[in-house]
């Protein structure tokens, strides 16, 4: 597995419990977890095609970053907030 594949599960993994622990009233881990996903995925693309087409995962990370906290703030608007104790 490439160094770069490793980094980006890894930015995933961490922008998704970042999320969870900054807003644990909204949405849930798996949202936080698909949000984190879509996000790599639509920075990597926008960076290819802005770069001429690298192999996918070498671009920088900042880009992957950016991407996820964008798509994590989305998500986080959109989710309705959890109702603890049924109330």
């Amino acid at each position: 597995m490439s160094p770069g594949i490793v980094l980006a599960v890894l930015i995933v993994c961490i922008g998704a419990q970042l999320t969870r622990l900054l807003v644990p009233r909204r949405g849930n881990y798996l949202l936080a977890m698909v949000c984190a996903v879509l996000g790599l995925l639509a920075a990597e693309l926008v960076a290819l095609s802005g770069h001429g087409g690298p192999m996918l995962g070498t671009v920088p990370p900042a880009a992957d970053v950016i991407g996820i906290v964008l798509a994590e703030a989305i998500g986080v608007a959109v989710a309705a907030p959890r109702r603890l104790g049924g109330r």
